[in-house]
This record gives structure tokens, C-alpha cells and sequence, in this order.
């Protein structure tokens, strides 16, 4: 990329040992080889580059970088979790790789800390640049936090000006911080910087991934309407605390159902109700998965929200609390959402399809009680119709007759 504004993978040839490892890597992978050949360099970089790495942050505190046993606890009922360890798993077959590259003798400048150190500083400083198609390191822009709001300044590559541009969406007063438009959710940006976005952007969101069952006897049929309007089996679909999307609903709609002839009510393009039983269904599958993250959570968004109050957190407890938080009240709002749509649907799906009154047990138990005071009459005919044998075939027909006599 023209200019010296930006540095980009094909900038990795810049230093010889990085460019000979970065032959084939991906923009963030030839970064990251990059920084580290630089700073592993006399003087804390060559002179073109010194100013870049002066602007750049010698770490970032990413929980990918955490020891387990404190992500285990910081991060315990966030999916972060799960891809906090994936991503550190990775890290270390990208430097094992990377070594056996190098003649299976990592050098100075390669260290298992340094690679791992580096890819953390790109992965959060490193902004993509659409119009160049490429991920690029910018001086000062570098130390920017990232938001999800609509309101954030939005970074892209000017060709005409040879240059990185940033535009503003809103007027700025001297002091003022900048935001970036980041359109990553919380945990993303946890993950990738460090840092969540304070001011819960709209980007911020959870993911929810549903699918067709296999032993689906419609399965196919189902498999070919999922490809008609662009979606698969084990589709991710995000919940916000905005509420969730019409297509989820309808893709549990056609999930669920069993009768070939609703097939047709089916839509992805309006909130149509297949029918009561199927509704009834599907709300309570979307509660029962709200229900489900949000016990694996330890306490209540309540605890978290007096954890922030304290003024002794560490750092890391803090950030991993906002972020804790965040993903609870979009668990709550999806929850409070689906029990919305779920109040109107009177019943209990039965076997056959049909709705049976939720409260039919408790309507049958007052019946019972209501019938109780003629049951000592009912109980006294019954004897007396014992009595006269009404209910003893043989005994009508021997002593019938002789009173007919």
C-alpha cells in the first residue's frame, strides 16, 4: 500500500527474516512477524519504522493471553470463554509451525512470548481498510477505542489522498475521545483488544445457532427450503437485547413442525404463526436456551452491576464483569422477549396437535369439589338400585317374573 501511513502484510519483506516466514501467511499471521522482527531489532526497530512501534502498545491484556484458571473464573458462562481457549490453543500451533519453518530452531527475535505478544498487539490495534481490502497499522489510531455505535468515526483508505482517512459522524469538542466504528460484539472485542464497548454499540450481541433434528422425516424438504432463502442446518442467528430476529422464529417454525400440509405457511419474509401448538413450541424452546445460558452465569446481572461499584476491582475482573453483564441483559431481554409473544397462546400442545387448556388439571380438581355435596345422594340411590337388582341380569329375570305375576 502506498504511503508510509499504514503498514500491510506485503510491508513483512521490509525486514528479511520476517519477510521468509510470512511467504504465504495470512495479513495478521505477516503482521504479527513483522512487529516481532522489528522489535526484536538493535534499537528497538530500524529508523523508517521507529515512529510506528513508538505509537504502538508493548502488550495487550486479552484473555486469550490469560492463564486458564483466571479465565476460567472471569469468564465463566461466557461463550469468550470457549474461544479464549481455542484462540490460545492456535497461538501455540501457529508458533510450533512457524518454528519448523525456521529450520526447527526458533530465533531471538521468534520466542514463544514474543510471537504470541505480538499477534495480541495486532490483532487489536490493526484496523481493516475496505476500500484497500487489507489490514493496516496506523500510528495514534492504534490507542482508539472501538464502538458499535451509530454515532462512532468510521476509518477507511482514501486512494486519491494516498492516505488512511477518518470521518467524523458527530462534532467534536477539544478533549473529546475518539471512538472507531468497530461493528464486533463485546466478547469479540474482549477477545481481540482487550477492552469492551462502554457505551453497549449496537453491534453488541450473542449468538444463537439452531439446526434441523436428523431423524426428521421432512428433513430433506426442510434442507431445501433453509437453501432457498440463503440459510443452512446449524445456523447462527445473533440476539441483541434489541430482541431477537424474525428468521430465528421462523426457522424454529419449520424446525418443529411435522405436518407436511403446513409446510406452505412457512415464511422467512413476515411474522407469520404456523399454528398455535407450533408457536407454543418454539417459545419455549428459545426460553429454555435463555434459561439454560443464563444459569451457567455465577449470580445475577444485579452482582455484577455491584461489582463495577467497586473501586478495588482489578482491571481484569472489570472488564470481565462489563462483559458478563452485557451478555446477561441480552439473555434477560431475549427471555422477557420470547415470554411477550408467548402470554396471548392459551393451552398446552397435546399429542394430537391440539391445544388442551393450561389450566384443565385445576378446572377438573373444582369440578370435583363442587360435585362433593350430591355424592351422598347419588351414593344412596346406588344402594338402593343394588337393592332392587337393577344392575343383576339373573336376578331380573327370576324375580322380575314373579312379580309380574
Amino acid at each position: 500500500m502506498p504511503g508510509d501511513l499504514a503498514v500491510t502484510a506485503v510491508d513483512a519483506a521490509d525486514h528479511p527474516a520476517a519477510g521468509a516466514l510470512a511467504a504465504g501467511a495470512d495479513d495478521v499471521t505477516a503482521l504479527a512477524l513483522w512487529l516481532a522482527a522489528e522489535r526484536g531489532a538493535a534499537g528497538g526497530g530500524t529508523p523508517k519504522w521507529a515512529p510506528l512501534l513508538a505509537t504502538l502498545p508493548a502488550t495487550v491484556d486479552t484473555p486469550v493471553l490469560w492463564a486458564d484458571e483466571e479465565r476460567a473464573v472471569l469468564l465463566r458462562g461466557s461463550p469468550a470463554l470457549a474461544e479464549a481457549r481455542a484462540r490460545d490453543a492456535a497461538l501455540d500451533e501457529a508458533h510450533a509451525r512457524l518454528v519448523e519453518a525456521a529450520g526447527g530452531t526458533a530465533p531471538p527475535w521468534l520466542s514463544r512470548d514474543a510471537f504470541r505478544s505480538a499477534v495480541a498487539v495486532v490483532t487489536a490495534t490493526a484496523a481493516y481498510l475496505p476500500a484497500a481490502g487489507c489490514f493496516a497499522l496506523l500510528p495514534v489510531l492504534s490507542r482508539a477505542s472501538r464502538s458499535g455505535a451509530p454515532d462512532a468515526a468510521v476509518l477507511d483508505y482514501d486512494e486519491a489522498r494516498g492516505a488512511a482517512v477518518l470521518t467524523a459522524n458527530r462534532a467534536y469538542a477539544p478533549g473529546d475521545a475518539v471512538d472507531v466504528a468497530d461493528g464486533r460484539p463485546n466478547g469479540e472485542l474482549l477477545l481481540a483488544t482487550g477492552a469492551v464497548d462502554a457505551r453497549g454499540g449496537d453491534a453488541d450481541c450473542l449468538t444463537v445457532t439452531v439446526g434441523l433434528a436428523a431423524t426428521d422425516r421432512m428433513r430433506s424438504t426442510k434442507l431445501q427450503i433453509l437453501d432457498a432463502v440463503g440459510l443452512a442446518d446449524g445456523q447462527p442467528f445473533p440476539i441483541k437485547r434489541g430482541g431477537f430476529p424474525l428468521q430465528l422464529l421462523s426457522y424454529l417454525r419449520l424446525a418443529r413442525l411435522q405436518d407436511p400440509a403446513q409446510l406452505a405457511a412457512v415464511t422467512f419474509e413476515k411474522d407469520v404463526v404456523v399454528s398455535p401448538a407450533n408457536e407454543y413450541e418454539v417459545l419455549q424452546l428459545l426460553l429454555g436456551e435463555c434459561r439454560e445460558r443464563l444459569s451457567a452465569y455465577v449470580g445475577g446481572a444485579e452482582e455484577d452491576t455491584k461489582l463495577l461499584q467497586d473501586a478495588t476491582l482489578t482491571p481484569r475482573a472489570r472488564v470481565a464483569a462489563s462483559l458478563r453483564l452485557g451478555e446477561k441483559r441480552i439473555l434477560q431481554a431475549t427471555l422477557d422477549a420470547a415470554r411477550r409473544r408467548l402470554a396471548p397462546i392459551r393451552g398446552v400442545p397435546t399429542k394430537d396437535g391440539s391445544l388442551r387448556d393450561a389450566n384443565a388439571d385445576f378446572v377438573e380438581m373444582f369440578d370435583a369439589f363442587e360435585a362433593l355435596p350430591s355424592v351422598p345422594k347419588k351414593m344412596v340411590d346406588g344402594l338402593l338400585s343394588w337393592a332392587r337388582g337393577e344392575g343383576d341380569p339373573e336376578y331380573q329375570e327370576r324375580w322380575g317374573k314373579k312379580k309380574k305375576k
